[in-house]
Order: C-alpha cells, then structure tokens, then sequence
C-alpha cells in the first residue's frame, strides 16, 4: 500500500479549485474532507429551500503542466475512487477527477478511468515508482470545461 500524499499547500489549491469550479456548477456544494481521505470534497447539488442530495465526492489534480502534456493519475487512488459508494443512485451522481492544468480544466467521471490498465512511472520529485493511469491530451479533451483556474 503507498501511503496518500498531502503537502501543506493542497488544500489551499483545493479551495481555490473548488471557488472556481463555483462559477461553472453554482449548485454544487463542496464539503472538504478529513486529512489524507482519498478525495477532496465530498459534493451535494443544492435543490432550494436548503435541501441538497449527495452526487459523488470530488479529487482534484492541480498540474502546473498544460493540458498538451497530459497527466497521470495514482491507480491506487483511482481504486479507492471506484470502490466507495454510490453505485447508481441517479444519473449524476458519481465520483469525479478534476485535472486543473495552467491552461485548462478538465473535469473525468472516476467510472470513466476504471478500465484503465496501470503502467509503472517514475516521480520526478521523488524518484519513487508508482502505478499510475496516463491520459493523453486527446482523451482529456473530451472532458474539458470552460473554465482556467489561476495559480
């Protein structure tokens, strides 16, 4: 088992995402979670009248890279993500990965990655191995949002 990384800096980027991503779902609610849980926020729709139903929880990736670079993904995590409920409780309630870039905001239900065979990678900063998912600019395209969030 790797353990899950969190620097001191994440949850500030984590705000900052989730403030920005405010303006595209202003009906979605973000709730962050305990440290080292396996996703950021878990996320409610707001309804009105102070009523909101649970949609997925959320995991955000904060790349300095542009979107032409592509990104990985810890497997390990992804696994998490695929495993914790909800299964099917509507048609838009599910996890999802938000892959912020320099240039681009990129936004993958977890269901989507699930298939996905791991490949070994090398951490630049650590030189650890890990098992990670690559997606290629190409697949990241067809989840993009319009929407830059700035550094």
């Amino acid at each position: 088992m790797e353990p899950i990384r969190q620097v001191a800096d994440d949850g500030r980027k984590e705000q900052i995402a989730a403030y920005h991503l405010s303006s595209i779902y202003p009906d979605w609610r973000y709730y962050s979670t305990p440290r080292f849980y396996f996703s950021d926020f878990h996320l409610t729709k707001a309804w009105g009248d102070g009523r909101e139903n649970y949609i997925g929880d959320l995991e955000i990736k904060w790349l300095k890279s542009q979107l032409s670079e592509g990104a990985v993904f810890p497997f390990e995590k992804l696994q998490k993500l695929v495993i914790a409920p909800p299964y099917t409780d509507g048609e838009d309630c599910f996890h999802r990965i938000c892959f912020r870039f320099s240039d681009a905001t990129a936004i993958i239900p977890v269901s989507h990655l699930a298939g996905d065979i791991p490949v070994w990678n090398v951490r630049q900063d650590t030189q650890e191995r890990d098992l990670v998912i690559k997606l290629e600019p190409e697949r990241l395209n067809l989840y993009l949002i319009p929407l830059v969030i700035p550094a």
